[in-house]
C-alpha cells in the first residue's frame, strides 16, 4: 500500500509539473514575439521618418527654386520693358529728351518739400515740378467724365506721385530726364525718358495709373550698373 501511494504522489506531482512548464512556455513565447513585433514597428518607424524628411527637404528646395526663378523672371521682365537708344555723343543723347525744363515759378505745395506749377488751358490741367535732374509733368482733364478712376484733380495724383517717389528712387540722370503723365481715361500713358553718358533710356507705359511705369524706371538704376 505505501508502494502505491508513493507512486501515485510522484505520478500526481511529475503531471503538475508538465502542465506548469506548458503554462510558462506560451508565455515566454509571446514575450519573445512582442519584442520582435515591437522592434520591427521601431525600425519601420524610423525607415518612414527618414523618408519623409528626405521628401520634405525636396519639396522645400524646390520652393526655393522656383521662387527664385519667378524672382530672375520678374527682373528680365522689367529689363525687357526699358528701351536703350545709343547716340554718338553725351550731348546729342541729352539732346534726345524733350521738353525738360526747370520749374522756376511755383504754386502748389505737393508735399515733402516739394513744389510745383499748376495751370489750365482748353480742358487741361498741367502740373509739373523738379526732383534732382528730373521734370514731372502730368497732363489732367478738367472734366471728371474724363478722368482716370480715384483721382478728383490732377494735384492729388501729383502728390500721390511726390509720395512715392520719397522712398522710392528713380536713376539718376546725367544731365535730364522726363516723366509724363497724361490721366485722360481714354488713352492713359506715362513715359519716362533719362540721359546717361551716350545712352537714352525709355520706358512707355499704357497702364492707367503710373506706378507700374515708376516701379520700373527704379528698379532699372541696379540694371544701368550690370
Amino acid at each position: 500500500m505505501s508502494f502505491k501511494s508513493y507512486s501515485v504522489a510522484f505520478f500526481l506531482g511529475g503531471t503538475l509539473m508538465l502542465s506548469a512548464c506548458s503554462q510558462e512556455e506560451p508565455s515566454q513565447e509571446n514575450e519573445d514575439t512582442n519584442k520582435t513585433m515591437e522592434e520591427n514597428q521601431t525600425e519601420t518607424s524610423t525607415d518612414m521618418t527618414e523618408e519623409e524628411s528626405h521628401a520634405s527637404s525636396e519639396e522645400d528646395t524646390g520652393d526655393e527654386t522656383n521662387t527664385n526663378d519667378e524672382g530672375s523672371k520678374d527682373a528680365s521682365e522689367r529689363a525687357s520693358e526699358v528701351e536703350k537708344q545709343e547716340y554718338d555723343s553725351r550731348e546729342d543723347a541729352a539732346a534726345a529728351i524733350n521738353g525738360y525744363m526747370k520749374v522756376e515759378q511755383t504754386n502748389i505745395d505737393l508735399g515733402h518739400g516739394i513744389k510745383g506749377m499748376q495751370e489750365g488751358a482748353a480742358g487741361h490741367e498741367y502740373i509739373s515740378w523738379n526732383e534732382g535732374n528730373w521734370l514731372i509733368r502730368i497732363d489732367f482733364p478738367n472734366d471728371p467724365q474724363y478722368r482716370i478712376e480715384g483721382y478728383e484733380g490732377g494735384d492729388e495724383l501729383a502728390k500721390k506721385v511726390v509720395d512715392y517717389l520719397e522712398d522710392h528712387y528713380l536713376p539718376a540722370p546725367q544731365d535730364k530726364g522726363v516723366i509724363t503723365i497724361n490721366g485722360f481715361k481714354e488713352h492713359p500713358e506715362t513715359v519716362v525718358k533719362w540721359q546717361k553718358d551716350k545712352t537714352v533710356y525709355t520706358i512707355t507705359s499704357k497702364e492707367k495709373e503710373p506706378f507700374d511705369a515708376l516701379e520700373t524706371a527704379v528698379e532699372s538704376g541696379g540694371m544701368e550698373k550690370r
